[in-house]
């Protein structure tokens, strides 16, 4: 296999190329990978950033005008908006159930309803979250 790779700030976005005689189970394999690049978000406790993966995160939250991500190893702030975070986690288990937040559906432990109808989430990690979209 040969790779090149022409950088020039003249391109307005990153364009990937695949050239071969035949598709042959290298290039599907090739073409999967591409496909399933990790989509990392970068999280920040005091001055400090970390690379968190969306998986291990259970849930983006907005608060005082702020955004966070909850994971079992504690609390980051991330820059992007909610709305930005959900379309770059789109197919990825994450849900608005919120305007405030954004759950990953592989964490939720269960869910609650109360007699006046309210839904709460329950999360692996015991934080609750209140739903207010049906």
């Amino acid at each position: 296999m040969k790779i090149d790779i022409d950088i020039n700030e003249n391109y307005k976005e990153i364009t990937l190329t695949v050239k071969a005689p035949e598709m042959t189970p290298e290039v599907v394999d090739l073409i999967g990978k591409l496909k399933t690049t990790n989509k990392n978000v970068v999280g920040r406790i005091e001055q400090k950033m970390h690379i968190l993966n969306p998986q291990d995160i259970l849930l983006f939250y907005s608060q005082e005008q702020k955004i966070f991500a909850d994971t079992m190893k504690g609390t980051y702030e991330i820059k992007q908006k909610l709305y930005e975070i959900e379309e770059e986690l789109k197919g990825e288990g994450f849900v608005r159930i919120s305007k405030f937040a954004i759950a990953n559906i592989n964490k939720i432990r269960d869910m609650e309803m109360f007699f006046n109808g309210s839904l709460v989430v329950n999360f692996i990690n015991g934080k609750q979250e209140a739903i207010s979209k049906r």
